[in-house]
């Protein structure tokens, strides 16, 4: 821990981050490899803005956001978290020292009702993290609820309810009220909208742009639907097989992508337009084996513009002139397709 005497613009900071998983055989548990859910990763997340992060299950994005959380330890790197009183290494931090600053990170999670105690009313699920914190006041914790529930668009009599009573657009409010309780710094959103209809996703996503204006709220916004993350993101992070592939921000993300398998995931995009000229990528074969990746570009065996180079040698990330972020070998030389 090092005491600094301004506080950081990057809220948190991710150096060099691994996550990888043994795998083990027979009655003895013999290492055998290891699956490398996170390998090498490396941004920031700035405060008061959001950092998307995309790509196919199964390429860390969810890993990624456990990490930061200490949900789970990370094998390697350094992840900071940067308040008033000084930079913590959340990686290494002991449990004791840690749990002060838990109250500045929380989650809203994919599946809103396996994320709410189905025995516990509104009330409890929201004032919890008071009660634990500290609030031993009930009427103070009722008050504080009964402002949770209006913010996010809830009625305070609601509060008696349990969970079933509700829609899924109504228990993801539940959920994001539940992590504004301690006035957190930073909310790690882990596809908070996947599960709801399209005009309930609209909804969801203003308000979290709502509550981040009011708030000066830090998001890092994990899904796979890449207009989705197109609408809230300031920054977006492209990940394949636990590695970061390219960094920009939307408009350039979506207009001139530097690595084929952003192109790939900007093809497959719906236009609204019944019309407009659809340039499908179809990316041959599957998701390599993490526990057994190719050699060099992870994406090479994907990839139509793989050359010789790529096969052998894994590229790392470049940053251009004009400050992209990319790690490809023939990104320069590739004019790929965006959307408009």
């Amino acid at each position: 821990m090092s005491a600094m005497k301004t506080v950081n613009e990057n809220i948190v900071e991710i150096k060099n981050l691994k996550k990888y998983y043994p795998l083990t055989s027979g009655i003895m548990k013999k290492v055998t490899g290891v699956v490398k859910a996170v390998d090498d990763v490396s941004f920031v997340i700035p405060r008061g803005k959001t950092i998307g992060l995309v790509g196919e299950s199964g390429c860390g994005k969810t890993t990624i956001s456990k990490c930061i959380l200490r949900a789970i330890d990370p094998t390697e790197g350094e992840i900071y978290l940067n308040n008033e009183e000084g930079s913590y290494d959340l990686a290494t931090l002991p449990e004791n020292e840690l749990r002060p600053l838990r109250k500045e990170m929380q989650m809203i999670f994919q599946d809103p009702f396996s994320s709410l105690n189905p025995r516990m009313n509104l009330f409890d699920i929201v004032s919890e993290p008071l009660l634990l914190n500290g609030m031993k006041n009930r009427t103070e914790r009722q008050d504080r609820v009964e402002e949770l529930l209006v913010k996010v668009g809830l009625r305070a009599e609601y509060m008696i309810r349990f969970p079933h009573a509700f829609s899924g657009g109504q228990r993801q409010r539940i959920g994001i009220a539940r992590a504004l309780a301690l006035n957190p710094s930073l909310i790690v959103c882990d596809e908070p909208v996947s599960g709801l209809d399209v005009s309930v996703q609209a909804q969801v996503i203003n308000l979290l742009m709502d509550l981040q204006d009011e708030f000066g709220l830090s998001y890092l916004f994990v899904s796979h639907d890449l207009s989705i993350v197109r609408q809230i993101s300031d920054e977006i992070n492209v990940m394949y097989l636990g590695r970061l592939v390219e960094n920009g921000t939307p408009e350039e993300i979506f207009s001139s992508p530097k690595h084929p398998y952003t192109e790939a995931l900007i093809s497959a995009v719906p236009q609204a337009d019944p019309d407009a000229v659809k340039n499908h990528k179809i990316l041959i074969g599957e998701i390599p084996n993490p526990s057994n990746p190719p050699t060099g570009c992870y994406f090479h065996p994907r990839c139509s513009y793989a050359t010789e180079e790529c096969k052998v040698t894994n590229p790392k990330l470049t940053v251009d002139e004009s400050g992209r972020t990319f790690s490809c070998h023939n990104a320069k030389d590739l004019n790929l397709t965006g959307l408009i």
